[in-house]
């Protein structure tokens, strides 16, 4: 039944359903649209800045052009079908605002199937309702699904309240930037699916597992924990076609131990130059400062956190970090990581990965059925 749900929500997709997270600075068309060709379902970031003069606007409308051609689906665009990529939106900035007046006009004319939205501001409540009510109200036949990435089982539940269509149940095994306080998908993703049934009886929100998945057993995993789909994120910055740095890729392929080597750090004290065990030191020390204090990244441990754990002030370490990047030494530079980094051994194709990880996840299904 729930794949029977995904592949008629998204045509073009095979069982299980393997998704590529819209990571910033990693995701592009032509690593979406692979995932997308080999029966993934994949997304791209609409940037951070919705302003009537972003350049990010040009940007999205030509990636989103550009899908049509490599998905050879362009003799479709003028016929109200959808666009089999989908669009990832940050939303904590203050020019999401704007987003109604110079997003939604974009993807009304491209149509993409599906808009993931995360990271409200705590100071913006009604970001994601308003969103949702421009997506839902301009007057198009395009009726794309919301996904609303959540970190907890309150956020999912205000998320269907205003809207969202499936709920992206994100672990804190995950890489990059998440909830600061969670728990991982062992646990939430099978809270959420029974609250929404509980609370919510007449509507039926699938739930997509993310956070620390990195292969087919992962998504099996998921998929008994009750989930529609598997999101991977850390897994595809070594494809290709990503636009991760090639220190990014060779970082993720030498790190093993995932659970070790990888740290969650909370945007917390650091300006205080304390060496709290959670801080914002991965974002400030490269001058990102405008994540609001509720959510955190997983990255992988370098010299610039042991350096910040034993006290070192922020702005010595990020002279340090400078000063060790200006004479080509990268190890101290930020590669946002999941903790499954230990199951990528090798760079792959977008492609290949999304089969791959398929195969192997019917596979651990299969030889489940040894246990009954």
């Amino acid at each position: 039944m729930a794949a029977l749900r995904m592949k008629s929500w998204f045509p073009t997709t095979a069982s299980p359903l393997i998704i590529s997270a819209p990571m910033g600075g990693v995701t592009n068309i032509k690593l979406a649209a692979e995932v997308t060709k080999a029966g993934g379902l994949g997304f791209i970031q609409a940037g951070r800045d919705f302003n009537p003069d972003s350049p990010a606007l040009k940007k999205l409308d030509d990636q989103l052009t550009q899908a049509w051609q490599l998905l050879d689906l362009e003799a479709s665009k003028n016929d109200n079908s959808h666009l089999p990529i989908g669009v990832g939106v940050l939303t904590f900035m203050p020019s999401a605002r704007y987003f109604g007046e110079t997003v939604v006009p974009i993807l009304k004319r491209h149509r993409p199937a599906a808009i993931w939205l995360f990271a409200p501001s705590p100071e913006a409540p009604g970001t994601h309702s308003t969103i949702v009510k421009e997506l839902r109200s301009r007057g198009s036949p395009w009726n794309p699904k919301i996904v609303v990435q959540v970190g907890t089982v309150a956020a999912a539940r205000e998320a269907v309240a205003y809207g969202a269509d499936i709920i992206v149940a994100q672990g804190v095994d995950a890489g990059g930037h998440q909830w600061a306080s969670g728990a991982g998908i062992v646990s939430i993703v099978p809270e959420v699916i029974d609250v929404l049934r509980d609370e919510f009886p007449d509507k039926e929100i699938p739930v997509w597992a993310a956070g620390g998945i990195a292969d087919g057993r992962g998504v099996a995993a998921a998929l008994a924990l009750g989930a529609e789909g598997a999101v991977l994120g850390t897994r595809y910055m070594v494809a290709p076609e990503s636009d991760a740095q090639d220190y990014k890729r060779k970082a993720i392929i030498a790190t093993s131990d995932g659970g070790s080597n990888t740290v969650k750090i909370k945007y917390a004290n650091i300006l205080r130059f304390s060496a709290p065990s959670r801080s914002q030191v991965h974002d400030h020390i490269t001058g990102e400062i405008n994540w609001p204090e509720i959510y955190d990244g997983r990255a992988i441990v370098t010299p610039t956190y042991h350096d910040h754990v034993a006290g070192v002030p922020l702005d010595e370490n990020a002279k340090r970090l400078n000063a060790a990047k200006d004479s080509g030494d990268v190890s101290r530079l930020v590669t946002w990581s999941g903790t499954g980094v230990g199951l990528i051994k090798k760079e792959q194709p977008a492609a290949e990965i999304t089969k791959e990880v398929r195969e192997e996840a019917l596979k651990a299904i299969t030889s489940l059925k040894s246990f009954l």
